[in-house]
């Protein structure tokens, strides 16, 4: 809440994992000054000081100082955001967070007018899906590593997550035994949200409302199959990339990759979370996912399961996983028809079974 007309209460944190102090936040001109509550000393971060400005659910602000893994500031005021937008306009990293999503898209177009608009459209259709290829083909594991990390850690900065379910869940998913080239983190939000989404370099964020709705291992591991296999076959890369605009992909494609690269990349993580993924790729991670079970003999059943359940259970009310998986009766659909084309043997996984039950008996007592 708000103190007076220029000062809020907010959160300090010394790393994402580090727990929060309450403090005193104001705004100026140049930046903001913040101090514990018993403190008479205020600290001052300038503008130019901040690694970056990230919003959750639009009055959710996280402002990152300092080196990495950088040290946080949170505020959760509405009233905040516009204090700063009031303050500190004139600085890009603030006029940024104002723009409508579609301002890199407008840019782009006012860069085609100053050429033969119908030959530089072409182009541009023809042209941007091959660049997103390349500069997938092209980046880094290392770096896809390293941004998706920095996305992973604004997450756990701005939320609220479960420690023991998250433990849990790595647990679960340490116990499919599923091939990767990545080191799988997952973080358990807690949140009524019936939703997860993927993090490129081998992260998953799953929101314990959907745990809830869940009955059986065999769910949990088809959503975890189907998250992991847009991590695998680089969706989440792609989807990010297409996202960052025309002149950013020039630059990665023909300038390289450096950390200003890393920053830019970072910025998406809100957009990620909802994303909405093409059908053409929501049926790769579906065929993947269902390979991954059928490798690992778990019933494939599982997600067509979960996706029933959610949307009968929903009443009128669209699941978010819903709404960014979009499509769902065909992708039923496809997945059935999956299971009756290939046989595939299903066999009792108990350490699974073992897992899932603390899960749900974790989730009955954490309210």
């Amino acid at each position: 809440m708000m103190n007076n007309s220029n000062q809020f209460l907010g959160e300090y944190k010394s790393a994402p994992n580090a727990a929060a102090a309450t403090v005193n936040i104001t705004v100026n001109a140049t930046g903001i000054a913040y101090k514990p509550a018993n403190y008479a000393q205020w600290t001052t971060i300038q503008i130019t000081e901040m690694a970056g400005i990230h919003t959750f659910n639009e009055s959710n602000v996280v402002i990152n100082f300092g080196v990495y893994p950088y040290q946080s500031i949170i505020c959760r005021d509405d009233q905040f955001l516009q204090q700063l937008k009031l303050q500190c306009h004139n600085y890009p990293i603030i006029a940024n967070l104002f723009k409508n999503g579609k301002s890199t898209f407008i840019k782009l177009m006012l860069f085609i007018a100053a050429f033969i608009i119908g030959l530089a459209l072409i182009i541009y259709f023809f042209l941007l899906p091959w660049m997103v290829d390349k500069a997938v083909e092209n980046f880094p594991s290392d770096y896809e590593k390293k941004f998706g990390k920095v996305m992973f850690d604004q997450v756990k900065t701005a939320e609220k997550w479960d420690e023991s379910q998250t433990k849990l869940l790595n647990n679960f998913f340490d116990s499919l035994h599923f091939k990767s080239n990545y080191n799988i983190e997952i973080l358990c939000v807690k949140k009524e949200d019936l939703n997860a989404y993927a993090l490129p370099g081998g992260y998953i964020v799953v929101y314990d409302g959907i745990l809830k709705k869940m009955k059986y291992k065999e769910e949990l591991a088809g959503l975890l199959a189907h998250e992991f296999s847009h991590i695998k076959l680089k969706h989440t890369l792609k989807s990010t990339f297409n996202s960052i605009g025309f002149s950013a992909l020039l630059q990665m494609i023909f300038g390289g990759f450096d950390d200003a690269v890393i920053g830019l990349l970072g910025n998406q993580t809100e957009q990620l979370r909802q994303l909405h993924y093409s059908r053409s790729l929501e049926q790769e991670a579906d065929e993947n996912g269902f390979n991954l079970m059928k490798e690992q003999q778990l019933n494939p059943n599982g997600m067509i399961n979960l996706f029933e359940r959610l949307k009968t259970e929903s009443n009128d009310m669209i699941p978010t996983i819903l709404s960014t998986h979009p499509l769902p009766e065909q992708r039923i659909k496809y997945i059935q028809n999956l299971i009756h084309e290939n046989k595939f043997k299903v066999k009792d996984n108990k350490s699974l079974e073992v897992i899932f039950e603390k899960l749900k008996d974790d989730d009955e007592h954490a309210y």
